[in-house]
């Protein structure tokens, strides 16, 4: 398996985010990255994005995607 690169946390908030915004139910939605143990983790932060259930899905699936390519630089 190749070794995961180390992003910082604004260069995975970009990432999250560019795919968001594909939705229009993610449309609004500001992402917070976080440690989380020895991974990291992904949270949203926003108005109607906060209690869409499709958008915080997304959001899972893509912080899913991401943390098996990155890990979170410190």
């Amino acid at each position: 398996m190749p070794e995961r690169r180390a992003k910082t946390a604004a260069e995975l908030e970009s990432m999250i985010i560019a795919e968001l915004r594909e939705h229009p139910e993610c449309e609004s939605a500001a992402v917070t990255i976080a440690p989380a143990g020895l991974s990291w983790d992904a949270s949203l932060a926003g108005t109607e994005a906060t209690i869409d259930v499709e958008c915080q899905e997304r959001l899972a699936t893509i912080t899913n995607k991401l943390r098996q390519k990155f890990d979170l630089a410190e």
